[in-house]
């Protein structure tokens, strides 16, 4: 008995040597893999920052040529795309035009010009990039464009050839001859052409915003109304309607909380505090500006590098030109939502030199209010905003009595209603918003508030 207890002693002795000698192995395959840069703990960026450029054969100077730049985040992590580095070189002989998505605010560098693009990618999310440049002179360049996201760079080649106007050859009528006892033969004259190539634009989803204004109600922030955003600058300025702010009476809720937009088929993230800048319940828009995270720690702006919707020329559009409208109407799910529709006409008065409103027949829900409009190049042109019919004045589309606006404890006939619903068809032209991120602009650098009109 004494023998067999012994005898299985030893088994189990040896059984877990054998595991520790096969564990330590394991960990040390693991150790000189991660080493190697095989494998990452999870969450952490590998490195998969991949680009790769579309350019045209041939563009011509002085006309307007596009480059379709393609971004892929390969990693596990969200990337933050900071810049789009041009060389010098390409610009000794070509200007940029546009980047959309992005600006023409650009930093200088030795041998290269980084343009600020502010855009953020999900894993496994591909992106394109159109670059529009107008050739000054003839040339024939070969050089490389480099995406820099934090420490993450991609190098893509690429050629470009610009040359000089192509005189257009007459068409000339194809002449049949034919002689006797001979196959008739046909004469086509030589031409030339260039067949342009349409592209689309990205839809830039990650420049809209969900704003929940909150009331600090016993222990906890209850929410009272949603609305959408459009983020204008890289440091954390948004641009929404004002009565998503201050629906009337002085009332404000006591945050606005700042949700992004990270891939369309996933609710937003709620990330941020904001507070009110500029406030102009008259045009009915505001400027808000991020301030703290959740935990309500200041952030520090200069590093937020958020994804930024460049503005358009509300001034240029024309009755029946396409726009595309995006928001979180609070019907339909918790993701961001699409229309489409065009210009169906203009509301005037005196008080502007332009339309005070556009018409459009696509179809917008009251959640929507503050959200973007752009045209077909991706530009914001105009706001959604609460009102029915696009008159100066009249009822809101859908207002209701959901908060303690004169704050007496109770939500009653006596509270101011709130617009949160219904459908509206008249969208605020950008132009006179320009004025006001401008103001917003100024607050943020200098610290001073500026009076509200």
């Amino acid at each position: 008995m004494f023998s067999m207890k012994t005898k299985a002693n030893r088994t189990m002795v040896l059984l877990l040597i054998a595991m520790g000698i096969v564990t330590v192995a394991l960990l040390a395959a693991a150790a000189y893999l991660f080493f190697k840069g095989v494998i990452r703990p999870f969450g952490n960026n590998n490195g998969a920052l991949r680009a790769y450029v579309q350019a045209p054969a041939l563009a011509e100077v002085g006309k307007t040529a596009s480059m379709i730049v393609t971004v892929r985040n390969d990693s596990n992590d969200y990337l933050s795309l900071d810049e789009i580095r041009l060389p010098e070189a390409l610009l000794d002989s070509a200007d940029v035009a546009a980047i959309v998505p992005g600006s023409l605010n650009h930093t200088e560098y030795e041998g290269e010009r980084g343009y600020q693009i502010g855009f953020l990618m999900a894993p496994g999310d591909q992106r394109q990039f159109e670059i529009s440049l107008i050739p000054r002179q003839e040339d024939d360049f070969v050089g490389d464009i480099r995406i820099i996201a934090g420490k993450q760079i991609s190098t893509t080649g690429f050629r470009l050839v610009f040359a000089l106007p192509i005189a257009e050859v007459a068409i000339q009528p194809i002449v049949v001859t034919s002689q006797p006892s001979a196959t008739p033969t046909v004469s086509i004259p030589p031409t030339s052409t260039i067949t342009p190539t349409a592209t689309s634009i990205q839809i830039p989803y990650s420049s809209v915003v969900k704003i929940t204004a909150r009331i600090k109600y016993s222990s906890y922030l209850k929410d009272v109304w949603t609305g959408s955003g459009a983020i204008v600058s890289p440091d954390g300025l948004i641009l929404t309607n004002a009565h998503l702010i201050s629906p009337g009476q002085g009332y404000r809720p006591d945050v606005y909380e700042i949700s992004l937009t990270q891939a369309p088929s996933l609710p937003p993230n709620e990330m941020y505090y904001a507070e009110p800048v500029i406030v102009d319940e008259d045009l009915d828009l505001a400027v808000l500006r991020i301030t703290t995270d959740l935990k309500y720690v200041p952030i520090d702006r200069s590093e937020l590098n958020l994804p930024t919707l460049p503005l358009g020329n509300s001034g240029d559009l024309s009755l029946g030109d396409p726009l595309i409208v995006l928001g979180y109407p609070g019907i339909g799910g918790e993701t961001i939502t699409l229309t489409r529709g065009d210009v169906g006409g203009f509301t005037v008065s005196d008080d502007f030199l332009e339309p005070a409103f556009i018409k459009t027949s696509a179809a917008i829900s009251g959640g929507t209010s503050g959200g973007v409009a752009i045209d077909q190049f991706g530009r914001l042109v105009a706001i959604p905003t609460q009102l029915g019919y696009g008159q100066e004045s009249g009822e809101l589309v859908d207002c209701r009595v959901v908060a303690d606006t004169n704050g007496d404890g109770n939500i009653d006939g006596r509270d101011v209603c709130v617009p949160v619903g219904g459908f509206i068809n008249a969208l605020r032209p950008v132009n006179l918003a320009k004025p006001l991120i401008e103001r917003a602009r100024t607050v943020a650098l200098t610290g001073t508030e500026t009076p509200n009109p």
